[in-house]
């Protein structure tokens, strides 16, 4: 089904045997998920391309030639070799009958870096951002003036205001959004091929909703929507759709903790973003873990596993360092824990994290030093999309100089 690699080696090659004519250019859109390349932002930029191609409108296949067609570019936002850090992601493509050589025809930050220079010369380069709404870089420096379409659910950084879709709506996941952007041009024509599609989208929106619990305050009407949308072309019985979805939500979540084997520093980059907020640099990495597990099997020794959390924090040059660690506890159930690291051997924001601590219900876990702290987090609803709003916010009323 995906043939992303073979269509980017084509035009590639195209463009290093002959020269484009400037007139005549051919419109090329790279679909973008956020950095963290989680399962949601792999997904919708997939999906967006995917239906962009096969869904392309009567009018534009009357208006346009075959050789002016638009061609649309998932590109993932991670190197190639950190696919293999997501089991989750492995897991869902397997079950929706993707092959291996279908995987191979994605398309990752270091298939298309090396050539952006000469693409962006010699073709109309457009981006369309999914599950965020700021560009980072490499692609900041460049393209801030050719965003065509924006469909996202974090905060608005009100940027880029006058693009031709800007649809930015706290819904549960991304991958709602772009399921009803095409919901009403792909009931008309879907085909069989679109059951696995189907259910590869369906498997975000479970996960980001965590079944469509509305109680954990993640579920908009449109989750909900797209959800009905995507188990009817999959011709699920109303009477097996929770049994189907629940047994589907399980196994990836099986799939997404099953992370032990990976290195301490291979499990802080696996889902990691970063922002720079008032001249702060500050990153926030998710783990699928408990602070008690990751501990034993530093052979109880919490000192190994600070030591790789300084490590990541300076090899990124962090000013905060947070590790949201989520997991279920088998008497308990969902658990949340947070870890906080500073840029110095001393807190010189002590008013910003006591009002941290007090928003998110922060409760101390160990005897904490200076530098770091870590937390259990009872306030599980807070996600790091909320979290990052909420460090926004505090950074805005408590201002913080460096020393």
């Amino acid at each position: 089904m995906f043939e992303f690699v073979k269509k980017f080696s084509l035009l590639i090659n195209k463009l290093n045997n002959e020269v484009i004519v400037t007139q005549q250019r051919k419109k090329l859109y790279f679909v973008l998920g956020n950095e963290s390349a989680d399962l949601d932002s792999i997904i919708s930029s997939i999906a967006y391309a995917c239906l962009s191609q096969q869904l392309i409108s009567p009018d534009e296949l009357n208006s346009l030639s075959t050789s002016s067609f638009p061609i649309y570019f998932p590109i993932i936002q991670i190197p190639k070799s950190d696919f293999s850090l997501r089991p989750e992601c492995s897991y869902v493509f397997s079950e929706c009958e993707f092959t291996e050589s279908d995987i191979s025809q994605l398309l990752f930050l270091d298939d298309i870096l090396p050539h952006l220079d000469k693409l962006s010369s010699n073709y109309d380069v457009n981006l369309i951002l999914v599950d965020h709404n700021k560009l980072i870089s490499p692609w900041s420096e460049k393209f801030n003036d050719k965003i065509d379409t924006i469909l996202d659910h974090h905060q608005d950084e009100r940027l880029y205001l006058n693009i031709k879709c800007r649809q930015i709506e706290f819904v549960g996941s991304a991958t709602s959004l772009v399921v009803l952007h095409f919901k009403d041009v792909w009931k008309k024509k879907i085909s069989r091929d679109d059951f696995r599609l189907a259910k590869l989208l369906l498997a975000p929106i479970l996960v980001d909703t965590i079944l469509l619990d509305v109680s954990k305050e993640r579920t908009s009407n449109k989750d909900k929507e797209a959800v009905q949308f995507l188990l009817d072309i999959l011709n699920i019985p109303k009477s097996d759709q929770d049994f189907y979805t629940s047994n589907y939500f399980n196994a990836i979540q099986s799939a997404k903790f099953n992370i032990s084997h990976l290195s301490n520093i291979d499990l802080l980059r696996k889902d990691y973003k970063e922002w720079n907020l008032n001249n702060f640099n500050i990153g926030i990495s998710s783990v699928n873990w408990s602070l008690e597990g990751w501990i034993q099997r530093e052979d109880d020794n919490i000192d190994k596993l600070i030591d790789s959390f300084k490590y990541f924090k300076d090899e990124k040059k962090l000013d905060i360092f947070i590790i949201m660690l989520a997991y279920n506890h088998k008497n308990k159930g969902f658990q949340r824990e947070f870890v906080f690291l500073s840029n110095k051997n001393k807190f010189i924001y002590e008013e910003f994290l006591q009002q941290l601590e007090v928003k998110l219900s922060l409760k101390p876990l160990f005897s904490n030093m200076d530098y770091i702290r870590f937390y259990h987090q009872e306030s599980i609803n807070y996600s790091r999309k909320q979290i990052y709003i909420s460090i926004k916010d505090l950074l805005q009323q408590y201002p913080i100089n460096k020393i």
